[in-house]
């Protein structure tokens, strides 16, 4: 079964071609005009990276491991979040605390390595919502860009301090002493 092909009359203006890149011409000089005379809040094309488009609320972007006032990481290794990933990108290996465990009768775990392949990820917030102790929650930035396939890896360090920069607070590089233990048990 053939199919019936309409062929378009071209009028003589047209079969020049210099009309219809005229109107083309002059789509494309109102739009410039109309980008030209808008204010920047009312654009719809930023001028990235100098200028950032603001995400909205609820907006899943990269991940933050919540730590307390005194830098302590708020996550006690439960792997509900490690549990809770569909794309099994997240993984954790749990130490003791100290030794006040043993001596004092205190419960205390935090991650010893804490990572997540960023290239794994699908920012579905699964881990987010399944952590009881609130200790991982993803945030607003957006910008997710490396050089090779090993730094998208980012471990308990980098999550820590993905967001230290813009909430004003001392990036870390180790575990601190926490200075009151956060749960006990009974013994």
């Amino acid at each position: 079964m053939g199919v019936l092909v309409k062929k378009v009359e071209l009028s003589w203006l047209d079969r020049t071609y210099v009309w219809p890149v005229l109107k083309g011409m002059g789509i494309t000089f109102q739009h410039f005009l109309r980008q030209l005379f808008t204010s920047t809040a009312k654009r719809y094309t930023i001028q990235y990276p100098d200028m950032k488009k603001e995400m909205p609320a609820g907006y899943r972007g990269l991940h933050e491991l919540k730590r307390f006032e005194d830098g302590a990481i708020k996550c006690v290794a439960c792997f509900m979040c490690q549990e809770a990933c569909p794309a099994r990108c997240i993984s954790i290996e749990a130490e003791e605390f100290s030794d006040l465990t043993y001596t004092q009768g205190f419960e205390e775990k935090r991650p010893a390595k804490f990572s997540i392949d960023m290239l794994r990820c699908i920012y579905c917030g699964m881990c987010e919502e399944a952590c009881p102790k609130d200790a991982i929650w993803l945030r607003n930035d957006y910008e997710v860009a490396a050089y090779d396939r090993l730094s998208m890896k980012f471990g308990k360090w980098d999550l820590m301090n993905t967001y230290a920069e813009t909430d004003g607070k001392e990036a870390i590089s180790q575990d601190p002493t926490p200075s009151v233990p956060r749960r006990t048990i009974a013994m």
